[in-house]
């Protein structure tokens, strides 16, 4: 049988071929596979014995994304974004999707929602490939718009995490990434690693921490009612963990987010739902080497994070926690601004606790051989 092809240019110059018979190929794959009826699948154990609900178990397992850690894909351990839950970059596998048209269509959107939502919201050093936050946000509009034509008018994501400066923080950048029209996640982790401190330098690096607090309104007024958690990661060396937790008492006791009259999300005053974790890494930062001030472990140091979970009274009563009094008090009043926390401050500082001592001075060295143990 004979066709004649007509060759024509769409798009960009993107070149296709129109044939009787044949859908009009520039059209993407995806429209094309959603846009034809599916069709019963009446033989498969899948769609016909197992319930809709454990089938959807079996597509969140499947499709769940993961570190990819085969070499050379690796993060240099020696960079400022390598830490234990980020060593390489993620990646989730799609075959699933490519078996039939019944699985397509079910599942099409769900690589998106469960895929960790990665933004860099500090200086040029981000893991390769993660590209400014700017840009980013750009494909992610694009994207939800796009599934949005699709039908999915609401698609929530399971997590956004977020790697921010104090600096571009204060400038409203997060507040920015959250106001994306269709942006729906469960959860939200924002994690200041112990670089990101305002003023924070290696030549002074016992600076006493600040954490302004103007930021918090913008976040609130972008939040998406399908959020039921924020979560904020301070991280600071070991030997100084009096400071971040003296802060952490402060926000547990006076922070909150939420809009006035909707959804507020609290944290634990008593502490009982805080996390803590620690590991230790290299000290390399800027082609320059800290040592650490225990030199039995050579030139690694030891790293602490307090995680502060917000999220709503009920959850946290069910936890065994407590909501400060001052924080509803601050959640009911239309006109409050947040209190920033400054260990500059005698008054915080007396009240949380005072910092621990000084770090002994360490000298600058040059970055070590490929061979040195890290």
């Amino acid at each position: 049988m004979n066709f004649t092809t007509q060759s024509t240019t769409g798009p960009q110059g993107q070149r296709y071929s129109r044939r009787p018979g044949l859908r009009n190929s520039a059209v993407p794959l995806h429209q094309r596979l959603l846009s034809k009826r599916t069709r019963k699948q009446h033989n498969s154990p899948l769609f016909s014995v197992i319930p809709p609900e454990i089938r959807t178990k079996i597509f969140t397992y499947a499709l769940s994304d993961y570190e990819d850690r085969h070499r050379p894909l690796l993060y240099d351990s020696k960079t400022s974004f390598w830490r234990p839950s980020h060593r390489a970059p993620r990646r989730t596998s799609t075959e699933l999707l490519r078996t039939c048209r019944a699985i397509y269509r079910e599942t099409w959107f769900l690589p998106f929602a469960f895929k960790e939502q990665i933004h860099w919201l500090c200086g040029p050093h981000v893991p390769p490939g993660s590209g400014q936050w700017n840009g980013n946000a750009t494909k992610l509009t694009l994207l939800l718009g796009e599934m949005a034509k699709q039908g999915q008018e609401k698609v929530e994501i399971e997590s956004i995490h977020v790697f921010a400066n104090t600096r571009r923080l204060e400038h409203g950048d997060l507040g920015v990434l959250l106001s994306i029209p269709g942006l729906h996640p469960r959860r939200i982790t924002l994690t200041i690693r112990y670089i990101d401190w305002w003023g924070w330098d290696w030549e002074s690096p016992d600076k006493p921490l600040y954490f302004k607090a103007d930021w918090i309104s913008a976040v609130s007024s972008g939040f998406s009612p399908s959020t039921s958690e924020f979560r904020i990661e301070l991280e600071t060396l070991e030997h100084l963990k009096d400071r971040v937790d003296a802060i952490g008492k402060h926000i547990a006791e006076n922070w909150f987010f939420g809009r006035f009259g909707g959804q507020i999300l609290y944290a634990d005053v008593s502490g009982k739902c805080h996390q803590v974790s620690r590991w230790s890494g290299s000290s390399a930062w800027y082609k320059k080497h800290r040592t650490n001030y225990q030199k039995h472990k050579g030139r690694k140091l030891d790293y602490y994070i307090l995680t502060i979970t917000f999220e709503s009274e009920l959850s946290i009563k069910r936890k065994g926690g407590v909501v400060s009094e001052t924080a509803k008090r601050n959640a009911a009043d239309p006109l409050f601004k947040h209190v920033p926390a400054n260990l500059g401050d005698p008054s915080i500082l007396d009240r949380y606790g005072p910092p621990s001592h000084e770090m002994p001075g360490v000298p600058m060295l040059p970055l070590p051989d490929e061979d040195d143990d890290l």
